[in-house]
């Protein structure tokens, strides 16, 4: 049985992963924390994305991946992000867990952002495959853009008005705010 105050090993956190197959847990540092399902402009927005991505990948080496992908950064912190994109061979025929992502996508909603903007960044921007970040916000238009321009240089872009352009130079894929966020209820925007 699960147990919020314990600390599990890495052993045992696949063991509760494969034991609970209809729930996603994310690891760090011996903790485990249970994901929750978020509100339908989240998935509406990350549903898009994924979509985009592979549209746009298909004939690549690039594979995208939805939020039931974990992407495993060491054996002490496992995420699931709301998509990502491996360029890499080698994390096609993987069982478990993406290692070498090149893209990152977190869709953020309230309970969300402060964990995404904080502790996910930091290790995301420490992880050497990873060259692109993209967090998007789930209640208004607000697009944040983190590229990888050195080994631990990053360039940070804000994007809000629907003509704005998202250009993800390392898998040479680009889109809109206007096309994340076609028919999404925007709970912010609708309260102006």
């Amino acid at each position: 049985m699960y147990d919020p105050l314990r600390k599990y090993s890495f052993d045992e956190y696949w063991s509760m992963v494969e034991s609970l197959p209809t729930r996603k847990f994310e690891y760090i540092d011996g903790d485990i924390r249970m994901m929750t399902g978020g509100s339908l402009s989240h998935a509406q927005i990350a549903a898009r994305i994924a979509g985009m991505l592979d549209r746009a990948l298909f004939k690549t080496d690039c594979n995208v991946y939805g939020s039931d992908a974990a992407v495993a950064l060491s054996d002490s912190c496992i995420y699931y992000p709301d998509a990502s994109v491996s360029c890499d061979p080698f994390d096609w025929t993987r069982k478990k867990a993406l290692e070498a992502p090149t893209v990152i996508v977190e869709v953020h909603s309230p309970s969300t952002e402060k964990t995404d903007r904080g502790e996910k960044l930091i290790a995301y921007q420490q992880y050497p495959t990873i060259q692109e970040i993209l967090f998007v916000d789930s209640r208004k238009r607000f697009v944040e853009h983190h590229h990888r321009i050195g080994i631990s240089t990053w360039q940070h872009s804000i994007y809000t008005k629907n003509s704005d352009s998202v250009d993800l130079s390392s898998i040479e894929v680009s889109f809109t705010l206007q096309e994340i966020y076609a028919k999404v209820y925007l709970e912010l925007e609708e309260e102006l």
